[in-house]
Formats: C-alpha cells, structure tokens, sequence
C-alpha cells in the first residue's frame, strides 16, 4: 500500500482533476449520482443505513437532503 500512497501523492492533481471531471452535481453543487447511472439501484449500503437511522445517528440522516 506504500507505493499507492506514493503515487497518490506524487499523482494528486491529476487523480482529484480526474475524479472532479466525472462528478456530476446538482443545482446545490452536491455530487450526486444520476438516475441513469447503473450505481443508481445499487442496494449494498441500505441496510447499513437503515442500521445507523434505527440508532438514530444524526450523522446518516444528514447524508440524505
């Protein structure tokens, strides 16, 4: 994992340049994901975060606007 972090480190700029380009925001400039895309109906986290809004953590709720 050292030479990841190096790279990240060396790469930056590039790497944050490259994630911003395929980020798509809304009106608000949050990043979001579309509906058209396939991560949309992923379900993977659901019930963790069912988990976290069931133990009342402020923290989940505030993911969702």
């Amino acid at each position: 994992m050292k030479n990841f972090a190096e790279f990240i480190k060396a790469n930056k700029e590039k790497v944050y340049a490259h994630a911003e380009a395929n980020t798509k925001r809304n009106a608000k400039g949050d990043a979001v994901i579309s509906r058209s895309d396939p991560w949309f109906h992923e379900d993977e986290w659901d019930s963790y975060y069912e988990e976290l809004v069931a133990r009342d953590n402020s923290a989940a709720r505030s993911m969702v606007r």
